[in-house]
């Protein structure tokens, strides 16, 4: 399979069942990009997190493009993004359409009471994934800390 083919049907597949927000997407790309297919060592996926921290925009849509771009160049970049983006804006749309027209009824509010445990089971299970690989050290659960809380260094 060529190589630009390979990152469509990669995050076509991530932009299709990829929910829960940013970190879970980010986690989901680790495993498919580093764990399963070994695309980049974990460490450099580690540092296209950094720099994708570092410039404004969606991070998981920003890692998409970084993963492309590092398996098929700038071809890889465009593709990855699209095969990413557009899913997601179909399902987003879709299920903004169901939620307009039925949202009120009684039937389904148990629906969506019961998805916001689950998307919050997702996104703590994709934290723990991703932090336990990334904080190795004390001094790295410090450093991480102090920048979430903003505390000047």
């Amino acid at each position: 399979m060529s190589e630009l083919k390979e990152v469509a049907k990669v995050f076509f597949k991530l932009g299709c069942i990829g929910f829960g927000g940013p970190a879970v997407h980010i986690a989901m790309m680790e495993k498919e990009v580093v764990q399963k297919r070994k695309w980049m060592s974990h460490e450099h996926f580690l540092d296209l997190i950094g720099a994708t921290n570092l410039i404004p925009g969606p991070n998981s849509t920003e890692m998409t493009m970084h993963c492309g771009h590092e398996r098929a160049g700038w071809k890889g970049l465009i593709v990855a993004g699209l095969c990413f983006i557009i899913p997601a804006v179909i399902i987003t749309s879709l299920f903004a359409w169901a939620y307009g027209k039925y949202g009120d009824l009684p039937v389904v509010a148990p629906f969506l009471y019961g998805i916001k445990p689950a998307i919050i089971a997702v996104i703590i299970s994709a934290m723990y994934s991703l932090g336990k690989k990334a904080l190795k050290t004390v001094e790295l659960w410090v450093i991480g800390i102090a920048c979430r809380l903003n505390v000047k260094c």
